[in-house]
């Protein structure tokens, strides 16, 4: 998904709930959640949709690939920008 349609997702979630938590996670989200996942392929990616969040918890670039290559995980298992509705 091309991000132009990643934070036209991110802003119709944020329109449509008053309070959203931003969590970068590995793992989808429960279903007890209301949430949006959308699946990163960058850390531009990353740096550009936390804008949206001001209490976003932002790594930094070494953190975040990092995180990535700490298990070997292919990229179809980099972090997840998981939106939760509260």
């Amino acid at each position: 998904m091309i991000t132009k349609n990643k934070i036209r997702r991110i802003e119709d979630f944020l329109d449509t709930h008053q309070r959203v938590e931003a969590k970068l996670e590995f793992s989808f989200p429960l279903p007890k959640f209301e949430s949006l996942v959308i699946i990163l392929n960058s850390y531009a990616e990353l740096e550009l949709f936390s804008s949206y969040f001001e209490d976003f918890d932002l790594p930094t670039e070494e953190e975040y690939e990092e995180l990535c290559s700490s298990n070997n995980y292919s990229v179809s298992a980099y972090p997840k920008f998981n939106l939760y509705a509260i």
